[in-house]
């Protein structure tokens, strides 16, 4: 198996393991959102904290170590406003802004690097998005109107797109190991930080909400987004990018094995350019 296919499985798991952030989130209760966030990349650099230590000696040079703490503060900057973009709009319009970052990554490609994105990942983003509109209808129908909290989910799609255009930089001669340590480890400082300037009350962390918290961390950092990070050595970010567009679909379907919730109409519809979408790119990178 040549090394772009790995990888491309390697992203596909990764998905999976994102998919599963809505059900520890929703098993955490009513834990602070800034507790789970903290706590997901938090878990994630203790697992690798010891994997990076063993790669330091394979070098990285202080371009990349800043990179590498960049990429984590577009991460903590992702996972903080869409938390209060949730709290401010119907998920509806919070997904659909926030999930606008493979676009914005064909953008900054072609205005900092001159990057033409190829037809097939251009068409691939196109059908997911639609997919998510068609999924968010509902809630798009009655938007929320609050302007900060449209800005602030554009932003999360803006710096999801920093975090892999940086994570692409770094991942093509670092391992991944000890980038994701530093990213992560950069993302759970900041993300603390706003944690602990809220003046949080601890009240509803209780046991199954830290248990679920880990898992968070366990499946959707260490499994799902390293999974990416890996995938980033070898493929585009905006396959990857893309590949953040199925987590609805996926996330509905272990919604129904692990919750037993249906599945909302809109959701099979609007899942048909997503699955469609999604396939498009996988053989686009097939092909290099």
């Amino acid at each position: 198996m040549n090394e772009r296919r790995l990888a491309l499985i390697v992203a596909l798991i990764g998905l999976i393991g994102i998919s599963h952030a809505v059900i520890f989130i929703r098993l955490a209760g009513e834990a602070p959102a800034l507790f789970l966030a903290v706590m997901r990349v938090g878990v994630a650099t203790l697992v690798f904290a010891p994997f990076a230590w063993r790669a330091w000696g394979t070098g990285i040079t202080g371009r990349q170590f800043l990179l590498s703490i960049a990429a984590g503060l577009f991460l903590a900057l992702h996972f903080g406003v869409w938390i209060e973009s949730v709290q401010r709009l119907t998920i509806a319009e919070s997904a659909l802004l926030v999930s606008l970052a493979p676009i914005w990554v064909i953008f900054f490609e072609f205005m900092l690097f001159g990057r033409r994105p190829g037809r097939a990942h251009l068409v691939s983003a196109l059908l997911c998005l639609l997919g998510l509109a068609i999924i968010g209808w509902d809630g798009l129908q009655n938007p929320a109107g609050d302007p900060v909290g449209l800005l602030l989910a554009l932003v999360g799609g803006i710096a999801a797109a920093g975090y892999f255009m940086a994570g692409k930089t770094v991942r093509e001669d670092v391992p991944t190991s000890l980038y994701v340590t530093i990213c992560y480890g950069a993302a759970a400082l900041a993300l603390g930080i706003g944690f602990a300037g809220t003046g949080p009350s601890l009240d509803a962390i209780t046991q199954t909400a830290l248990l679920a918290a880990v898992a968070l961390g366990l499946a959707s950092q260490v499994v799902g987004h390293t999974s990416y990070n890996f995938a980033l050595g070898k493929l585009s970010p905006v396959f990857v990018a893309i590949c953040l567009l199925g987590e609805p679909v996926m996330g509905t379907l272990l919604g129904l094995v692990y919750l037993g919730e249906a599945i909302p109409q809109a959701t099979i519809i609007g899942g048909v350019p997503i699955m469609m979408g999604l396939w498009i790119a996988v053989r686009a990178e097939m092909r290099g």
